[in-house]
This record gives C-alpha cells, sequence and structure tokens, in this order.
C-alpha cells in the first residue's frame, strides 16, 4: 500500500522597514531692550543783592562814623565861622559911637529867638543793585539700545524605506511512502 504524504510550506514576505526621521532644531530669538535715561542737570547760583541804605540815613539825619565826624566838622566850623560874625558884628556897633546904640540894645538884639526855618527835601532812595547769575543747564540725551539675535528653525529630514524579501520560499512536497507491491501477504 502506498500512502501519499504532502508536506507544504506557505511563503512569509519579510520587511526592513526604517521609518522616517524628522529632527527638528529650534533656537529661539532673543531681544534684549535697554533704556537709557534722560539726564538734565540745571544749577544756578544765587543771585547777589546789595542794598545801600547809607544815603538815604544820611539825607534823615543818621550818620556813620566817617560821614559824622565831616558834620561835626562842618557845624563846628559854622558855629565858629557865626561866633566870630557875630563878635565882630558887635564890635562893629560898639566902635560907631554915632549912632549912639546902648550895650543893653547890643546884646539883647543878639539874644532874640530866631525863627526856626522849616525845610521840606527829599530823601535820598536805598541803593539796591542785583547780580543774577545765568542758568547753567546741561542735559545728556538717553536712548534705547537694542541687541536681538535672529532665532532659527533647521530641519532634518531622511525619508523612511520598507524593503520586502522572502523570508520563507513556499513549497509543496509529496512523499510516496509505501510499497506498490505487498510482499508480506
Amino acid at each position: 500500500m502506498v500512502d501519499l504524504q504532502i508536506q507544504q510550506q506557505f511563503g512569509r514576505i519579510g520587511l526592513k522597514i526604517n521609518p522616517f526621521q524628522y529632527d527638528l532644531s529650534i533656537t529661539a530669538a532673543n531681544l534684549e531692550i535697554r533704556q537709557q535715561p534722560a539726564e538734565i542737570s540745571i544749577e544756578q547760583p544765587a543771585a547777589t543783592i546789595e542794598i545801600d541804605n547809607t544815603p538815604a540815613r544820611e539825607s534823615l539825619g543818621y550818620y556813620g562814623i566817617a560821614a559824622e565826624q565831616r558834620v561835626f566838622a562842618q557845624e563846628a566850623k559854622s558855629t565858629a565861622d557865626a561866633g566870630i560874625s557875630r563878635r565882630v558884628n558887635e564890635g562893629q556897633q560898639f566902635a560907631d559911637l554915632t549912632k549912639n546904640v546902648s550895650v543893653a540894645r547890643i546884646v539883647s538884639q543878639e539874644a532874640k529867638p530866631r525863627q526856626r526855618e522849616l525845610q521840606i527835601a527829599c530823601t535820598q532812595p536805598i541803593q539796591i543793585s542785583v547780580t543774577s547769575n545765568p542758568v547753567n543747564f546741561q542735559a545728556r540725551i538717553g536712548g534705547v539700545s537694542i541687541d536681538t539675535k535672529l532665532g532659527s528653525v533647521q530641519g532634518d529630514f531622511q525619508y523612511g524605506s520598507v524593503h520586502s524579501f522572502m523570508e520563507q520560499n513556499p513549497y509543496i512536497k509529496f512523499h510516496a511512502v509505501g510499497a506498490v507491491f505487498d510482499s508480506q501477504k
């Protein structure tokens, strides 16, 4: 008896897959802004004020030491001149005997109160002088400084691939087992 044995192997396809690769590198942009403020410097020295009230005070009769000495000297000279003038006048009146003037009359004339004189006068103004100083002005302009670094985007792409190959070949094998003739019988 002959038996037929069949062996079968299915084919198998193998795949070699290389996936695609995509590398993305990103460099961020950098922006730096620095602001420098403006500087303003204003300087003005103080003004100098000089007030001289000496002429105004002297016109009211209030003198300083040097002016008081001048006034006293002038008054002393005037008083001395007036006294000498009076004595000379009296002497001349006594010398003139033709007028028959008595001594009591001559002396009494000089003893009479004199009329006062009222004088209206302007006083000298107070002298004020001002020395002003100029304004010193300095300005330094500020500004904005910018540092920039541009960002970048770079991509590296590699295509993937798929390769197929026969990993196992298919086949069918037939084997006859046994004999066509039966020798035992």
